[in-house]
């Protein structure tokens, strides 16, 4: 009977660690960012279809947003638009980043996925969708930035085309 308490026990305690160890394992993965209310909006729309086929990250043209902050702010960034990623495999992808027009540094909004994001992918024949990225800035201290979105072709995709798309942007006071 003994034996069969500490069996249990033993269990019990396993599970418990590797729950308490998941748990931190997956909050770990996680960040984030709140804010009290929005200071600003800005809003750009484009009608004009543009094709990328850069396979690093270059700038969508005029999907750009400047904004100077005399505060620290969090900059909160969607990019939206009809979507047609071709070639006969792989993916294309986007990202959002902001630029310190003082430095030049630049650093993509969370979260930072870098090539791992895909908005669109290739060799499929469900084109012309609307696919949407969202995301997040740390504090930034007061400055000018420039908010951009960039597009990369991925494992073999041939281009990327962008129609129809709005650039969101704001400001908002953390």
């Amino acid at each position: 009977m003994r034996k069969r308490i500490l069996s249990r026990t033993g269990v019990i305690a396993g599970v418990t660690v590797g729950v308490l160890l998941i748990g931190t394992v997956a909050s770990a993965l996680v960040t984030g960012q709140s804010g009290r209310d929005t200071v600003r909006q800005y809003f750009k729309h484009q009608t004009t279809a543009t094709l990328h086929s850069s396979p690093t990250f270059a700038n969508v043209g005029s999907a750009v947003q400047i904004l100077t902050i005399s505060n620290p702010r969090v900059i909160n960034a969607r990019f939206s638009a009809e979507t047609a990623c071709t070639g006969v495999s792989g993916y294309c992808s986007v990202r959002i980043v902001v630029v310190d027009a003082a430095t030049g540094a630049r650093t993509e909004l969370d979260p930072a996925a870098a090539y791992d994001f895909a908005i669109d992918t290739a060799g499929s024949t469900d084109n012309w969708e609307g696919h949407a990225i969202e995301r997040t800035s740390g504090i930034l201290p007061a400055g000018t930035y420039r908010v951009r979105v960039q597009a990369a072709v991925v494992s073999g995709a041939a281009n990327l085309r962008l129609d129809d798309w709005t650039l969101a942007v704001e400001v908002i006071r953390p």
